[in-house]
């Protein structure tokens, strides 16, 4: 492909920008969603403690992760 056929068919910034708008989630869907996640979602960042070594995390599935990868004991084959 040539160069400029490559720039002719990049979207222009009107486009983009409407592209964009598209993907955004409507600010009621957005409230929704924070009222139903609690804290998580408004910024209670280190909600969720690691037992073992008191590491704060957002999520609770990046703890569980965490725990699963520090903490998990090795299993003996």
């Amino acid at each position: 492909m040539k160069l400029a056929a490559k720039f002719a068919r990049q979207e222009t910034e009107a486009a983009r920008l409407a592209r964009i708008a598209r993907r955004r989630i409507p600010e009621d869907r957005a409230d929704a969603v924070r009222r139903m996640l609690g804290g998580i979602a408004a910024g209670a960042r280190g909600a969720f403690r690691c037992p073992e070594c008191d590491r704060a995390f957002a999520l609770p599935m990046h703890r569980g992760r965490h725990v699963k990868s520090r903490h998990a004991t090795p299993s003996v084959a």
